[in-house]
């Protein structure tokens, strides 16, 4: 395999590749996110929620293939609760498959600090999403959440 490596979004060059790859609107819509049509909105859109989350890029060859996010995880009653994030990752379609976000997801859990606790939500039909979860340590919560706790 290619050597994976993950790193911080937050430098330009990085931010406009995450761009680009959120340009591909079949990806987009497959995870659920919604960006405005306009380009320069989008782009927009695309630097705050990097400004305002833990967002590494994954990249495979110097080519960033994936995102991973870690915001801020809020209780019932939307209040934030305090050590507990919640995980959002995409990855190119071209890329699915080759265990590259399970690699990106460890390296990524690795860094992390201890005592925290990661939640992520995964639709029960989506079994490649629930492949990677599993090989990464998170168990099954409920209502399509599960969880990982960072010790």
């Amino acid at each position: 395999m290619s050597k994976i490596i993950i790193e911080s979004a937050k430098s330009n060059n990085n931010l406009e590749a995450i761009v680009k790859l959120l340009d591909d609107e079949k990806l987009t819509q497959t995870v659920g996110l919604l960006l405005p049509l306009q380009r320069e909105n989008r782009v927009q859109a695309i630097k705050m929620f990097v400004y305002q989350n833990h967002v590494m890029v994954v990249k495979l060859n110097e080519d960033v293939v994936g995102i991973i996010v870690l915001s801020a995880w809020y209780g019932d009653e939307g209040r934030r609760i305090a050590h507990h994030y919640e995980l959002g990752y995409l990855l190119r379609q071209d890329q699915w498959n080759k265990g590259i976000m399970t690699s990106a997801l460890r390296k990524f859990i690795s860094i992390l600090p201890s005592k925290i606790t990661i939640h992520a939500e995964c639709k029960q039909s989506n079994c490649r999403s629930k492949r990677v979860l599993i090989k990464c340590g998170f168990i099954y919560d409920k209502d399509d959440l599960w969880q990982r706790i960072i010790k």
